[in-house]
This record gives C-alpha cells, structure tokens and sequence, in this order.
C-alpha cells in the first residue's frame, strides 16, 4: 500500500513538473524572426526593400496583422531608426476559428515585406536597422504571451 501511494506521489510530482514546464514556454521558443537578406544596399535618398522572416513551429499559429481580436504581428522600428516613411506588407494568412471567433492566421514560413526611404544626408557606411516584431503564438489550445522578437536588419549606404 505504501509503495502504490509513493508511485502515485511520484507520478502526480512529475506531472506537475511537466505543466509547469510547458506553462513556462513563450512565444519566442515557437516563433523565430530574422532578416531575410543578410545586407540590404542604397544610396541616400532612395527606397530600400528589405524583408523580415517568419519561422512558426508546426502546431503553432500567429495572427495577421490588424486582427481585433487577438493580438496581430506588427513591425515596429526602434526609436532611432535611420530612415524614414517606413512602410510594411504583412502575410495575409488564412481564415480559421479561434474560440469561437472568426481570425486570420499565419503558419510555417511567411515574411514581412518593407521599404523605408534612406536620408538624403545619411552617412555612406554600415547602419544597422532594428526592429521588434510583435508576436503572440496559439496552438490549437492555448495562447503564449505575447513577444517583441529583437530583429536587425544591416544596411549598407552607397
């Protein structure tokens, strides 16, 4: 009897561990952000594109930006950002139901495409441009907490 109350001890503990352990997880251990180009290249003066890589883990979902019911991917440039009238292209993704609410979602592979005017004054050289892409991630169950994920995009002023 002893012994059947330990094992069962044991195996609630281990449970519990285990809860906690995936109550710990967050949106950036299943989502992943990047520059799609490793350096982008203009002269000042010009538009520059430029695109932000997606990676969402299977199971896993976002949501499109814009969405008014759960917290939509949004790319938003650091404080001091270089260049100017910055503008962005988000995936679309597809329709789904999220409890019981009509969504967009955004799964897999996807980017953000952008352009941003560079000064007509900047400096010829390396700048690094960063960003915080906005996150929050569900699965079919639950959502994580929301994320700004840190994203750097290097430019290379001619």
């Amino acid at each position: 009897m002893k012994r059947m109350v330990a094992m069962v001890m044991v195996m609630t503990v281990l449970l519990a561990a285990g809860a906690a352990t995936a109550a710990m997880k967050g949106s950036a251990d299943v989502v992943k952000a990047s520059a799609a180009q490793s350096v982008v290249t203009g002269a000042a003066g010009e538009r520059v594109d430029f695109a932000i890589e997606l990676d969402i883990s299977k199971t896993w979902h976002i949501y499109a930006h814009g969405d008014t019911n759960f917290i939509g991917v949004d790319l938003t440039p650091a404080e001091d950002f270089p260049l100017q009238k910055m503008e962005a292209e988000y995936p679309h993704g597809h329709e789904g139901e999220f409890f019981g609410e009509k969504v967009f979602m955004i799964d897999g592979v996807s980017q953000i495409k952008a352009s941003a005017l560079i000064p007509a004054g900047m400096a010829k050289g390396e700048h690094k441009l960063e960003f915080g892409v906005t996150v929050q991630a569900c699965d079919d169950k639950t959502c994580l907490a929301p994320i700004d994920l840190p994203v750097t995009v290097k430019l290379k002023v001619q």
